[in-house]
């Protein structure tokens, strides 16, 4: 009787929380998957600002025209990079939220409560799709035809310059592409927020 009592105070206590925050969670990896759709421009975007020779005298239509799927390297990586990524973001905001109180008994989080759990969910997302993001950026910045793959650049990299390698670039990404994260995503979350207690 007793044990039965403690599962259905746990449930109760975690259940429902634990099961929020890895829905979240999960339909955040998957809307990070969906961004490959974008990946060509990325890629252009990496080549004009780290190998411009590459791209120099040539049109985007010409270039798009020309490499086609070309353009789409990288792509197993980036979904690798994305999926961990946005479930830290929204599995990081909702957990925060859930510590802070929010959603129970109806309860709706403040500004400054999504502003710090969107602060959590970029900070870890960042931080745990950088290794991913550095090798994906050096697909990218290779020539057009180079033949060398993921795995290989992933081997060099480490061989060359060991496991901090992976986060270089690490700092100016959190304080660039950070407040942009947060600001856009404090901003959606509360308005989800203000429209779920609306249509209740």
């Amino acid at each position: 009787m007793m044990t039965k009592r403690f599962g259905k105070d746990f449930d109760e206590k975690f259940g429902h929380k634990t099961g929020r925050t890895l829905l979240s969670a999960t339909s955040g990896s998957l809307i990070g998957i969906g961004e490959i759709v974008l990946l060509p421009l990325d890629a252009l975007k990496v080549k004009a600002q780290t190998a411009p020779e590459q791209l120099r005298g040539r049109g985007v239509v010409e270039i798009f025209r020309k490499e086609g799927f070309g353009l789409y390297r990288g792509a197993g990586l980036t979904a690798m990079r994305n999926a961990p990524g946005s479930f830290a973001l929204f599995g990081g905001a909702t957990a925060a939220k859930t510590y802070m109180g929010v959603g129970e008994d109806g309860v709706r989080a403040t500004w400054t409560q999504d502003a710090i759990a969107s602060c959590i969910g970029a900070t870890a997302s960042i931080s745990v799709a950088q290794p991913l993001d550095v090798v994906k950026t050096r697909i990218q910045n290779r020539p057009f035809d180079s033949p060398e793959g993921g795995m290989t650049i992933f081997r060099r990299l480490i061989q060359n310059e060991g496991f901090g390698g992976l986060f270089k670039g690490l700092t100016p990404k959190l304080l660039v592409v950070g407040p942009k994260l947060i600001f856009s995503f404090t901003i959606a979350q509360h308005l989800i927020g203000y429209f779920e207690h609306a249509l209740k």
